[in-house]
């Protein structure tokens, strides 16, 4: 983790610098002069974490608490008069002259558990992100899955079988290779050709290519039975060359 303290008192720069130290925080910059802090406000707000004093010459801390978006801000000050405006501002702590080391280290570690929840949201958009930007159109004869942050080529004609598996889904190869989605069955319906990929289960769309043996309520596809639905065989049968 890293800090910029904005601090005009030399005694309580030593303070933070020391405690700092204690919680191996690296000290990006100390500002003593608000009006370089206000000027410098896109690198201050690059800090993980921003230690700001209210009563600062010229410009004051609200005034570059008002500039700063998305910053983890602790203030510091000589008095408690300003605690709800402060929070106001959705700063993470309000730190009164003088506190403890526990009193530093709580704060710190409400920055470190919102630091954490935020990384977390990005985790998961990033994980979630609009199927269409992983998959590449049905004439293409092959899609893309997004992997653990990879793009993996699949030729559309060696998928088997697509299962849904709660909030993933399992693509089984016709390589013997398995893959795990995170996305829907749908998504993936919508994104394969309709006229070799059929849904016979609320769980399960299939190759009709790698279809061996259909049975009253199962299907044989390569060496998996799946379950077939009563409602989804009729639209299988329609798309099967049946000889009667």
């Amino acid at each position: 983790m890293n800090c910029i303290i904005i601090e005009d008192d030399q005694f309580y720069i030593d303070f933070i610098v020391e405690y700092c130290k204690k919680l191996n925080i690296q000290v990006n910059s100390i500002y003593k002069d608000s009006v370089i802090a206000f000027q410098e406000i896109d690198k201050i707000a690059e800090a993980d974490v921003i230690f700001l004093d209210i009563h600062m010459p010229d410009i004051s801390g609200f005034d570059i608490l008002k500039n700063l978006s998305n910053c983890q801000v602790v203030i510091v000050s000589a008095d408690d008069q300003n605690a709800i405006k402060a929070f106001d501002f959705s700063v993470t702590d309000y730190l009164q002259k003088p506190f403890t080391f526990e009193r530093f280290l709580r704060a710190v570690n409400k920055v470190k558990e919102k630091l954490n929840t935020l990384q977390a949201k990005e985790d998961i958009k990033e994980i979630e992100e609009p199927i269409r930007s992983v998959f590449f159109p049905k004439s293409s004869g092959s899609i893309y899955v997004n992997i653990n942050k990879k793009l993996v080529k699949i030729i559309i004609e060696d998928i088997n079988i697509v299962e849904a598996k709660g909030d993933y889904v399992l693509i089984k190869l016709e390589s013997g290779g398995n893959l795990i989605v995170h996305s829907t069955l749908k998504k993936i319906k919508d994104t394969l050709p309709d006229d070799i990929f059929v849904q016979v289960h609320r769980s399960f769309v299939i190759n009709i290519k790698k279809i061996v043996d259909i049975e009253e309520s199962t299907i044989v596809v390569n060496r998996d039975v799946i379950p077939i639905s009563r409602g989804n065989k009729a639209n299988l049968l329609e798309k099967l060359n049946i000889i009667s």
